[in-house]
């Protein structure tokens, strides 16, 4: 079976993930968006931003590696610290885009359940990309 056209219709939700993202960890740390305003911020929570959706993206490749020492477990838990921050600044990003940020304990639910859909759908496309049947 070629999942390659499921791929691309996971790629713009990824693409919005890391959109989401981004706005998270700059609402979060209430860094500006404009460059010109400071740029070493805004590079910060590009640089974060991209940490974050590579590792989400890395979930096939990095739960594909056997657990026996160490540093793999660190890096197991790396990941669940980013999927956990992927979670939360797709939530707040997804928010505050179609809310305006607005407070409400139904949509905030709907949002998360959003989000949630948003980072599962990049951790497919992880599957998708690097899983066993991918080469095929």
């Amino acid at each position: 079976m070629n999942l390659r056209p499921l791929s691309l219709l996971l790629l713009p939700i990824a693409l919005w993930d890391v959109y989401t993202t981004y706005l998270g960890f700059s609402y979060f740390f209430d860094l500006p968006t404009n460059p010109a305003i400071n740029p070493g911020q805004f590079t910060f929570g590009i640089v974060v931003t991209l940490i974050v959706f590579i590792f989400v993206l890395a979930t096939t490749a990095i739960y594909s590696m056997p657990a026996h020492n160490s540093p793999i477990l660190i890096l197991k838990g790396a990941w669940a610290t980013a999927v956990a921050i992927d979670l939360y600044t797709a939530w707040e990003g997804t928010r505050r885009i179609v809310f305006y940020g607005e407070e409400d304990a139904a949509k905030g639910v709907g949002v998360a359940i959003v989000a949630a859909l948003i980072v599962t759908s990049t951790i497919f496309l992880s599957q998708l990309l690097l899983g066993k049947g991918s080469k095929s």
